[in-house]
């Protein structure tokens, strides 16, 4: 699937004024000068203004693919978070609706367009090299026994940890405001990690991707394909080592014959 550089542009625009507006509202907030207000509309149509126009050149599918042009982006916004929390913890008796309506909480928002523009970056130039490549393998699969282990633990702790933070907040006779939090926050995490239980796979003479995300032969550190499993280590630190299942995929076999042809040269 290929996407349209307008939709880029309005992601990044929406980026910018979701980080920007709140920003300046909290300046004015501060200074008792402007009605914060008023400056987050002002600083936001102006902001987003920009980044539609900044969003025409910037190079999506190279920020997208880097780890170190991807993350800022994504992590900038969560500082409202900390905003929030210290907000919440100095004012005890903040109501939900009080808490929502801050300036502050439509910057995390911001994370949402970050995580769509890298999305949608990895996926387009995924589907490019795909496209310029000779597909030998496509099959719909999931992560391996082990994998799926390691998923829904992770998942449990996650779970255990927003739980232990939200119980403290119903002790202190926060349970409105603990509701709302955890649906915002376990909600997301759990959808996350349903998605992740399944995986497209397409096996290609230029490199393997999975889910959108393509690791050339070159970049391919090493494999180990079993009766029933599939894994492929890319090189580099940071990278998903993908453990897949192949109970229900191509035969074992060829697709050894496959990898040993093409990652080995």
């Amino acid at each position: 699937m290929r996407y349209t550089r307008s939709l880029y542009r309005s992601l990044v625009g929406t980026y910018f004024a979701l980080v920007v507006g709140p920003f300046a509202a909290t300046l004015a907030g501060v200074s008792g000068l402007v009605d914060p207000w008023i400056s987050l509309a002002v600083a936001g149509l102006v902001a987003g203004g920009l980044g539609y126009l900044v969003g025409d050149r910037l190079d999506v599918e190279r920020l997208a693919t880097s780890l170190g042009l991807a993350v800022p982006p994504v992590v900038l916004p969560l500082g409202y978070l900390v905003w929030l929390i210290a907000l919440l913890a100095h004012n005890p008796g903040i109501s939900p609706l009080t808490l929502l309506g801050r300036p502050a909480t439509l910057g995390v928002l911001a994370v949402g367009p970050a995580v769509a523009l890298v999305e949608l970056g990895t996926r387009s130039v995924a589907v490019s090299r795909i496209e310029a490549a000779t597909v030998l393998y496509s099959f719909q699969t999931r992560p391996d026994r082990r994998e799926r282990r390691i998923t829904y633990g992770a998942l449990a702790v996650g779970l255990g940890a927003v739980a232990g933070l939200l119980g403290v907040l119903v002790l202190s006779g926060q349970v409105s405001i603990a509701v709302v939090l955890g649906m915002l926050v376990v909600v997301p995490l759990a959808l996350a990690v349903l998605r992740s239980d399944d995986r497209t796979v397409v096996v290609t003479d230029a490199g393997v991707a999975v889910d959108g995300e393509f690791t050339g032969w070159d970049d391919v550190d090493s494999f180990t394909v079993g009766e029933d499993s599939l894994v492929v280590r890319p090189r580099g630190w940071f990278t998903d080592v993908y453990r897949l299942d192949l109970s229900s995929g191509p035969d074992p076999d060829q697709l050894q014959s496959t990898f040993e042809a093409h990652a080995g040269r």
